[in-house]
């Protein structure tokens, strides 16, 4: 019989630096692929802020947003005299602005819009 040099501690050392072998690797091709998909992702972004400035959420948070979604917030309103513009929950512009607010959302709103709480002007 032959005495082989078996032990623990250097099995043990090669099960780490496989291990450490395989999620590295997964960990650089996971990595790889976000980075170029979230810069075209921002400069489109950017873009569509340029030529829409109504239609900007950057900084909005993603409960926000949801908040805006849930509410039915629409930039066209499809009912007829019931748009944000008419209705009493609108903060319009300041002078600097382009675009209204809402009381119920952060963001910026078109006065052309509509959500399911719209609430008409009292006098």
């Amino acid at each position: 019989m032959r005495n082989k040099d078996y032990s623990r501690r250097k099995f043990i050392n090669k099960c780490f630096k496989t291990g450490s072998l395989f999620l590295g690797g997964a960990l650089f091709l996971n990595c790889r692929g976000t980075n170029e998909s979230s810069s075209n992702e921002s400069e489109n972004k950017i873009q569509s802020t340029l030529e829409d400035p109504c239609n900007d959420l950057i900084g909005i948070s993603d409960g926000e947003i949801k908040k805006r979604q849930s509410l039915g917030y629409v930039k066209q309103s499809a009912v007829p005299n019931s748009s944000c513009g008419n209705c009493a929950l609108y903060i319009p512009p300041k002078s600097n602005e382009k675009c209204g607010r809402c009381i119920l959302f952060k963001g910026p709103v078109y006065v052309e819009g509509h959500c399911i709480q719209w609430a008409a002007i009292t006098t």
